[in-house]
């Protein structure tokens, strides 16, 4: 988010933003995700969740998830503070090998060093526009992302990389149809 935006924020905050809980529930629906393992009381997208406090990075999300017989699938928009993604994407590169599969929310970044190409099921490219978060404290939607974003997926199978381009009206449902004279 923009420094004007998050500028008076603490770092904890900077971390927090929210997920459109629409771009969610379009995800949702294919995915059926039972945990977001990046969240907080206030942010979590999922019943159950792990925060900072309960550390994601050092638990066992498929051990979890198996336990409370869930779906093994997970979402996550990490935080997006120094090193953090590069961290959540090795736990999700783990965790797909314990047969969970993790859809991740991160910048746009193709050339980014986080991004482990090699063990990346899916990259979907958000095109048509910029996604909204919603603000860590007062929990508005807010307009004005600098940057593009991508959903990255880890699936357990073994499997090239592929690369996909979704409009952003399309996965919001919101574009509208042309109609087509008959």
């Amino acid at each position: 988010m923009a420094d004007l935006i998050s500028g008076n924020l603490d770092a904890d905050m900077k971390n927090s933003w929210r997920t459109d809980p629409e771009v969610f529930k379009a995800l949702n629906r294919e995915f059926n995700f039972s945990i977001d393992v990046a969240a907080d009381p206030i942010n979590s997208l999922c019943e159950h969740w792990y925060s900072a406090l309960h550390d994601a990075l050092t638990n066992d999300w498929a051990e979890m998830l198996m336990q409370i017989e869930l779906h093994m699938s997970a979402f996550c928009n990490p935080p997006y503070g120094r090193g953090m993604i590069e961290k959540f994407m090795q736990k999700a590169i783990e965790q797909k090998h314990k047969g969970v599969t993790t859809v991740m929310l991160v910048p746009a970044t193709l050339d980014a060093q986080w991004l482990p190409v090699n063990d990346i099921s899916e990259i979907r490219i958000i095109t048509g526009g910029r996604l909204s978060f919603y603000h860590p404290i007062n929990n508005k939607k807010v307009n004005g992302n600098t940057k593009g974003s991508m959903f990255v997926i880890f699936r357990p199978s073994i499997m090239p990389c592929v690369v996909r381009l979704i409009d952003r009206n399309e996965l919001l449902g919101t574009k509208k149809r042309l109609k087509v004279a008959a």
